[in-house]
């Protein structure tokens, strides 16, 4: 097949209406009448493969002559060409866009069956934040598509992660409401006293660590959904033993953990929707989460992060490959608005929704 080289662009022109019509079943170009335009993806594919002849003017461009072409204009090209490579080499059909590639199912025919995926590019030196992320997984599901990043890294070798909604499964099992109990504020953590409420929470409801005198140590985010719930009353450090508000606990716990008040709202939502949260601390995240009180391993991890945050691709890939090898689910929490005002806010408001993107690698 012969090409023209013009003004960036690159137009073959089919010998056959048969020839165009097998073009296009391969998922190459846009026809245009009797001509076919294709992406500059797609010329350096088939110049490389030898199965096009490129002519600007009186002379034949070879593969190398047309990428330095491209470069000038493109500097991020060959990150694009390389995922496009790829996958054409797997079998798949892509369709080339502006900024992002659309992917068939393999074996599909553009044109019979829509595109599955939206494929969104990255370089390894590259950043993108969090709610650019949150972003393009809206755009994806608007369009019906599931979101994939393909991140290149510096020895040109790919990885692909889906990006989803998480899907979490709803807890099978009901908490205890029974009445107050009482606990003191010690440090960074609370205690209950009582060793019989104490064990109950513990072994009913997987609140907190119970020690051998049958204490209950409960973290600040367990303690806060406690007292918001009307389960735990607690007691002022100082020495009258005078009950806290709910709204003395939030101030004094947002002096510990600046990001206190975010975390408390992750772990709340998680609660309200039957999951149970416990420290992730040992898999550098802020919580994992079980679907029911008995279940052995968790099924996520989550960790709450700033609506504004930017994330590294070796960040990012250092997240998810951890949750991978644990055989979990990596998923980020954030605020679709900041919740710093000058006063610690106590609910989420309508304009401080919760979000999550889950992240995790796969094999195409």
């Amino acid at each position: 097949m012969q090409g023209e080289f013009s003004a960036g662009k690159v137009i073959v022109t089919p010998e056959t209406e048969q020839e165009a019509e097998n073009w296009s079943i391969k998922g190459y170009g846009r026809r245009k009448s009797a001509r076919t335009e294709l992406s500059q993806e797609e010329v350096a594919f088939l110049l490389e493969k030898g199965k096009l002849t490129l002519k600007l003017e009186d002379s034949e461009l070879s593969f190398e002559d047309f990428l330095i072409r491209v470069l000038d204009t493109t500097p991020m090209f060959t990150v694009r060409y390389l995922v496009y490579k790829d996958l054409k080499e797997r079998g798949y059909a892509i369709k080339t866009g502006g900024v992002d590639f659309w992917l068939y199912p393999r074996g599909a025919k553009p044109g019979e069956k829509p595109a599955k995926y939206f494929i969104h590019i990255l370089a390894e030196r590259e950043f993108i934040s969090l709610i650019e992320l949150s972003e393009l997984l809206i755009s994806a599901r608007n369009m019906r598509k599931e979101l994939i990043l393909a991140v290149v890294d510096e020895e040109s070798d790919i990885t692909y992660y889906e990006v989803k909604d998480p899907r979490f499964d709803d807890g099978i099992e009901v908490e205890s409401t029974e009445g107050n109990a009482k606990a003191s504020l010690v440090g960074d953590r609370v205690v209950l006293w009582d060793a019989k409420l104490a064990e109950n929470l513990y072994k009913d409801n997987f609140y907190g660590k119970l020690t051998k005198e049958k204490r209950l140590l409960l973290s600040l985010v367990e303690a806060a959904y406690l007292m918001k719930t009307n389960r735990l009353d607690i007691e002022t450090p100082s020495s009258n033993h005078a009950k806290m508000s709910f709204e003395q606990f939030i101030e004094y716990a947002s002096t510990i953990e600046t990001d206190f008040m975010d975390k408390y709202l992750v772990y709340k939502d998680l609660k309200e929707n039957g999951l149970n949260a416990k420290t992730g601390f040992k898999f550098g995240s802020h919580f994992r989460v079980y679907k029911a009180m008995q279940q052995k391993h968790s099924l996520y991890l989550v960790h709450v992060l700033p609506h504004d945050h930017v994330f590294s691709m070796t960040g990012l890939s250092r997240a998810v490959r951890l949750a991978h090898g644990v055989k979990k689910r990596m998923i980020f929490a954030f605020m679709s608005s900041s919740s710093t005002v000058q006063a610690p806010p106590t609910e989420q408001t309508p304009e401080q929704r919760i979000r999550y993107v889950d992240v995790g690698r796969m094999k195409l």
